[in-house]
């Protein structure tokens, strides 16, 4: 929920500005749904470049505030939990990779159809942007909470930042992090 909660604060500051399209999926979507494709070209790319930096730089500033692993969000499946390890993980510890990538693309979907919608639809345009990031951000939080432990992203430039952060603390603390990495190809193509 405070996922969500942050997204509608920001979509509030940053929409008259950027149009609040913080995932790179999104910032895809738009510039697929305008179809002005060779004009915007460079404009998709830095937008794409600042994510992804906005993203290592939100990542250090929480590494430093905390001034030691945080490992509130993983993206990798709850292991410990029961219920999720049965729903992702055989009975030999291997992971179910079609659920996760089903998992990934649905969310994704659902997310991105959304703020498109919100954006796009002309019956929508005379509505207050404070009711507009309150549908996307509810949206996100319902995505998330959907996503039942998997690990869901839906946020490549968000998913790069994340799991570097992770396999480089876990590596540097003498764990075995690699394995965090096996992931991200779901996480960045869907």
């Amino acid at each position: 929920m405070a996922r969500a909660f942050t997204y509608f604060v920001v979509w509030i500051m940053c929409v008259s500005v950027s149009g609040a399209h913080f995932n790179p999926a999104v910032s895809l979507a738009v510039y697929l749904a305008e179809g002005k494709y060779a004009r915007q070209i460079g404009r998709l790319l830095l937008y794409w470049l600042v994510q992804l930096c906005g993203f290592f730089f939100g990542t250090l500033i929480v590494y430093m505030i905390f001034n030691n692993p945080v490992n509130a969000y993983l993206l990798w499946p709850m292991a410990q939990s029961p219920d999720v390890r049965i729903w992702f993980f055989s009975e030999k510890g291997n992971i179910y990779y079609g659920k996760i990538v089903f998992l990934e693309i649905f969310n994704t979907f659902l997310f991105v159809i959304t703020y498109l919608f919100v954006i796009y639809k002309p019956s929508l345009r005379t509505v207050d942007e404070i009711i507009k990031g309150l549908a996307v951000s509810l949206t996100l939080w319902a995505t998330y909470f959907m996503s039942a432990g998997s690990g869901a992203c839906m946020n490549p430039a968000f998913a790069i930042a994340q799991t570097a952060y992770q396999v480089g603390v876990l590596n540097g603390l003498g764990a075995n992090g690699n394995g965090f990495a096996s992931l991200i190809w779901v996480y960045i193509v869907f």
